[in-house]
């Protein structure tokens, strides 16, 4: 088994990649049990390759914000979620798996509440992810969201937000606006994750409040009416 230590981008600052090569399935699950109940690191299993990934101050900033958003629009829109965190999820054919910084059921929430544990092979996959950093690591596991059909996945940096959707042929492509909130732009997610990181959470999230409720929700009526 072959260990590559991936440099640090300047982007990324602080994140460190840690690459396992020529690692079968047996070896991954062994991975897995030996971290235990921890969190970190991330690990990203796809096609005998496992990405370790212990986040930057500045990811886990990034995916906060972005669970925090999509919980408030939620809450105020009344549809109906059930977030899984970063729950585990293996490729069905196992062949990889992978935990997303963030993962919730919204059309599917139902079939999943109350559940204690989560089996891939008769439980639906999460109607969305959230990818923290646009890093090979997030392209990895875009690919192992691929055969579960996750609907939907986040990947945003410092730069950009790209939503990618899964399209009939099993194939994903970006698009401006989210299925989650077809009203509601990449660009505005954006600016509301990276806006003013000097902020304070409480404020920041008091501010994302009130404009969920005095320009989202009417904006969403409006589009309901339509």
């Amino acid at each position: 088994m072959a260990t590559v230590t991936e440099p640090v981008s300047e982007q990324a600052l602080a994140d460190q990649l840690v690459t396992l090569q020529d690692v079968d399935w047996k070896g991954y699950v062994a991975l897995l049990r030996i971290r235990g109940e921890r969190s970190r690191p991330r690990m990203i299993d796809l096609d005998r390759t496992v990405s370790l990934m212990s986040p930057s101050y500045s990811h886990e900033t990034l995916a906060g914000r972005l669970g925090i958003l999509v919980r408030e629009i939620t809450v105020e829109l009344k549809i109906p979620c059930t977030p899984a965190g970063s729950t585990t999820f293996h490729r069905r054919s196992k062949r990889g798996g992978v935990e997303a910084d963030e993962s919730l059921y919204l059309a599917n929430a139902h079939r999943v509440r109350g559940k204690k544990t989560l089996d891939m092979r008769i439980d639906p996959p999460p109607d969305l992810t959230i990818e923290a950093v646009d890093s090979r690591s997030a392209q990895a596991a875009l690919e192992v969201y691929r055969p579960p059909r996750v609907p939907e996945v986040w990947i945003a940096d410092q730069t950009r937000l790209a939503i990618q959707i899964l399209d009939a042929n099993n194939h994903y492509h970006h698009s401006a606006h989210s299925l989650v909130s077809p009203f509601l732009s990449a660009e505005e997610i954006h600016a509301w994750i990276t806006r003013d990181q000097d902020e304070s959470g409480t404020a920041w999230t008091r501010a994302l409040r009130t404009w969920v409720q005095g320009t989202l929700k009417p904006r969403a009526s409006t589009s309901a009416n339509e």
